[in-house]
């Protein structure tokens, strides 16, 4: 082909200047949308055709027919090559990040008769009792004490005309996960000041966030407040570094060896009131301050890593976004203390380490465990490639902001453990940050790239895809819900007929016992004791009377009373079978003898939960 005469920029004349310049064919340009519109007639037919019941340990994945594996890998590969175009197409670019957060967050909620995951269900209970009380109260848990996104959940309930959240709350997932991309587009756009980069980072981020943060809960929703906040900082608040800053980009080049000249990365230029953005900026933190625990924690030691540097001017910014954060927790505090420690584990090795989130023992879940984990550090371990070579070839600055953005989440790991997902926190708040510290590793140039600058990325956003798929849906046996057992669990809340002092018993843990607006009822009433001592101290191995007796000795001791429920389930014997509680046929074998005693009565029965009663 051709190629035709064009001004290049810096050569006035352009006289002896010839660049190859490819005239615009409407063929291959409407060749790029292929991908996304076949990937969203899979995702159609796939929702149609896939019912999910009884699942095993791969959990979704032996449902997927083979058609949603391609759809998958296509609309990601052509994605991901539409980046590494000389001229961007950004709404074909668009189609695909839209349709790949379908594929990967969307076919969960549309095959799946309720909300997945049984804490999503505590959440909705505090939603319908703002709803039905029209206020908190702190005395319950630590949720009424951070209530701003269950208050604007409430609020949102009663403006649509949806007062139960359970109606929309599947769909929590998909939308949060769109919003996560198009801010960490603008974001890395800001960082990066290249659109190239921000939509190959956004289209990595969506398939690589296989963490399942983006549920109806308050860190999905303080998720996206924290994006928003440094979005505002990056485009309208940035500054040149301070002699502090100085210092450390030094550093930078001489801890890298970096040889190439210094290339000028003037921040954005201002528009507006840097005074109106910073009051925006701490209006969207103060919602975020009370509506999470953690995030804001985060916020502060990035924003406080950039005023260090002078990356952020006004400075005192982070000041006030510390004393929102640290005031709304005083009052707090003692409670904090009280219930969960505040430093409860200053250990950051064994933080780092805890087992509570780990795989099942089974061989599915080794699998699944390793693969996430190595997800994970190929996340980190491209960052820091990333940040290397950005640094090497004299863009020091944006190296070092990227540096503090993306590593600052570890510094969570000093003192707390999070429940033992303190490591996956890690991972989610440096994700953004990383997948653009990716993009640097793998393509530098603004320019067409060939070879392994096509086939890096390429490889790159294939693994991630095929992790998230593994990771996401592969425990989906645990995360499963019927009607049943949500309907199960809504008998147990109703006050009517069930009394306030009743014990729940479960025989696992994976049932949401707390539901409805009276969740809080069942705090306290759940003995541990059902799946953590009955299943050792007392073997269930050939159920006979005698294991009967003893379920409703202990119910009768928790209670004080005769008032107690025994509750089977579906996902608890998923969870029994996951996590080797119990051998396979003992628990179907014990709910035989449960029900042939005269100690029990069945007060509730679908296929997938049964609910009986302790006879007084």
């Amino acid at each position: 082909m051709t190629g035709v005469p064009r001004r290049v920029p810096g050569n006035p004349t352009g006289a002896a200047t010839r660049e190859r310049v490819l005239p615009k064919d409407p063929a291959r340009t409407w060749g790029w949308w292929a991908a996304p519109l076949l990937g969203l007639a899979i995702w159609v037919a796939t929702i149609a055709t896939m019912h999910p019941g009884d699942l095993g340990p791969w959990g979704l994945l032996p449902e997927f027919p083979l058609a949603y594996w391609v759809a998958v890998a296509g609309v990601l590969l052509s994605g991901v090559l539409l980046t590494q175009r000389r001229r961007l197409q950004h709404a074909a670019l668009l189609a695909h990040g839209v349709v790949l957060t379908l594929l990967l967050y969307a076919v969960a909620p549309a095959v799946e008769a309720v909300p997945r995951y049984t804490y999503t269900y505590k959440h909705i209970g505090i939603t319908e009792y703002i709803e039905r009380y029209g206020s908190v109260d702190t005395n319950i848990d630590i949720y009424h004490r951070w209530p701003g996104f269950f208050s604007l959940s409430a609020l949102f309930s009663k403006v649509a005309g949806l007062p139960d959240p359970t109606s929309y709350a599947a769909w929590a997932e998909p939308l949060f996960a769109t919003l996560d991309g198009l801010l960490v587009w603008c974001c890395v756009q800001a960082v990066t000041r290249s659109a190239r980069h921000a939509w190959l980072a956004a289209l990595l981020f969506t398939a690589c966030n296989w963490i399942g943060q983006n549920y109806y809960s308050p860190q999905a929703f303080g998720y996206v407040l924290m994006l928003g906040v440094l979005l505002l900082v990056l485009v309208s608040l940035q500054g040149p570094p301070n002699r502090f800053g100085s210092w450390v980009e030094r550093r930078f080049r001489g801890l890298f060896r970096v040889t190439a000249a210094t290339r000028d990365e003037a921040p954005f230029p201002r528009s507006g009131s840097p005074v109106l953005v910073a009051g925006l900026v701490l209006l969207m933190d103060a919602v975020l301050v009370a509506s999470h625990q953690l995030t804001p924690y985060i916020l502060l030691l990035q924003l406080g890593g950039l005023v260090l540097a002078g990356y952020l001017r006004p400075w005192w910014l982070a000041i006030a976004a510390g004393l929102v954060t640290v005031g709304y927790l005083i009052p707090n505090l003692s409670y904090v203390i009280n219930t969960f420690g505040l430093f409860n584990a200053p250990d950051p090795l064994a933080n780092a380490t805890q087992k509570n989130v780990d795989g099942t023992p089974i061989f599915e879940g080794r699998v699944v465990m390793y693969i996430g984990a190595l997800s994970f550090l190929s996340v980190f371990l491209l960052a820091l490639i990333g940040v290397i070579r950005r640094a090497r070839r004299g863009y020091v600055r944006s190296a070092v902001v990227l540096a503090m953005l993306a590593f600052a989440s570890p510094g969570l790991l000093a003192g707390q453990s999070y429940g033992g997902e303190a490591r996956l926190r890690v991972l989610l708040y440096a994700l953004p940050w990383g997948c653009a510290g990716a993009c640097w590793a793998m393509s530098p140039d603004n320019v067409r790239r060939v070879g392994a600058r096509v086939w890096a990325p390429v490889a790159t956003a294939a693994w991630f895809a095929l992790a998230f798929v593994i990771v996401f849906f592969g425990h989906e046996d645990q995360q499963l819900l019927t009607p049943g057992e949500v309907g199960a669990a809504a008998a147990l809340s109703d006050p009517s007929k069930v009394a306030p002092e009743s014990v729940i018993m479960l025989l696992a843990p994976n049932f949401p016992a707390r539901y409805g607006a009276l969740y809080f009822r069942a705090g306290g009433e759940v003995p541990a004791l059902s799946y953590d001592q009955f299943g050792q101290t007392h073997a269930l191995l050939f159920p006979d009377q005698s294991d009967v007796d003893f379920v409703a000795g202990k119910i009768s001791a928790a209670s004080g009373t005769h008032n107690g429920y025994l509750v089977f389930s579906r996902g608890q014997e998923n969870w029994a079978r996951d996590y080797q509680l119990y051998p396979p046929y003992a628990l179907r074998a014990f709910e035989g003898e449960v029900a042939r005693s005269k100690k029990f009565r069945i007060v509730y029965d679908t296929p997938t939960a049964r609910i009986y009663q302790l006879v007084p």
